[in-house]
């Protein structure tokens, strides 16, 4: 029981760091876009402006998103314990 606890939390883990990564890559992609476009900013602080945003957007989205993630696996694990136990809880 307690393996298959750790092969859920990494898998939580894995989706998180796979769905910020994503998150991160496409604000930063849209963050170096505002900052060319609407900012004015040249071709370094573009750069700069990409890459903190992507940083930063991508570490609070992983947060999240592994929070999310272990909040499902409580809430599955409560409902498992509740079907195991059949008898009503007062």
């Amino acid at each position: 029981m307690e393996l298959d606890q750790e092969v859920l939390r990494a898998a939580a883990w894995r989706e998180a760091r796979r769905d910020g990564t994503f998150a991160g890559l496409t604000s930063g992609l849209a963050g170096a876009l505002v900052g060319s476009k609407l900012m004015g900013f040249g071709r370094n602080k573009t750069i700069l402006c990409g890459a903190l945003t992507g940083l930063l957007s991508g570490y609070f989205f992983t947060q999240a998103f592994l929070t999310s993630n272990m909040a499902r696996l409580r809430s599955q694990s409560v409902l498992k314990d509740a079907e195991a136990d059949p008898s009503p809880r007062q």
